[in-house]
């Protein structure tokens, strides 16, 4: 018999919590472990983050990082697979490095055991938190679901992404995203 657990975690628990090479996240209260990304998986974020970087960096956009720590209530603590924050709002960065507040942008890229928990319910967090776009990136079938705050269904992108940021728009060709995959 399954019964629920009546400890709720936040955000002071997440801290305590010894690194073990796994993610820890509180969603509700709630404490979910899943272990760390695959080869393929780290490859596409190092991949993005480095076309995200070449477009907001000589720029001075903001800042574009992850895997990190997002705090976006008490008890709905995330780790994202990439963030970007826009320059003028970096004071939800704290000093240790975690993110108070919703960034501007949310990259998930799916796991095969994380594939409905990061497509669902952190999703829906995240825009329900504030979070401007979110992005959903589905290796095996070569496809970003882009979700925005008031969209009701994502848009499915399969050759170019194109990004907002900062008051400019940048092209990201998924062939660029998903090299060496």
């Amino acid at each position: 018999m399954h019964r629920a657990s009546t400890v709720r975690y936040n955000y002071t628990d997440h801290q305590s919590i010894p690194e073990d090479h796994q993610r820890h996240e509180i969603v509700d209260g709630e404490l979910f472990v899943t272990p760390t990304p695959r080869v393929n998986h780290q490859h596409v974020a190092a991949n993005l983050l480095v076309l995200l970087r070449s477009f907001a960096d000589p720029l001075r956009l903001g800042l574009t990082v992850g895997p990190i720590t997002v705090r976006l209530e008490e008890e709905l603590v995330l780790e994202p697979d990439l963030v970007f924050i826009r320059q003028d709002r970096m004071s939800i960065v704290d000093p240790e490095g975690d993110v108070h507040g919703p960034p501007d942008l949310v990259v998930e890229i799916l796991s095969p055991s994380t594939k409905s928990y990061d497509r669902n319910l952190k999703r829906k967090r995240y825009l329900e938190s504030g979070v401007g776009e979110v992005w959903i990136i589905d290796i095996d079938e070569r496809m970003v679901e882009v979700w925005r705050a008031e969209s009701e269904e994502p848009e499915q992108v399969r050759d170019v992404l194109r990004w907002p940021a900062a008051g400019r728009a940048f092209e990201i060709p998924l062939l660029a995203v998903f090299r060496g995959v």
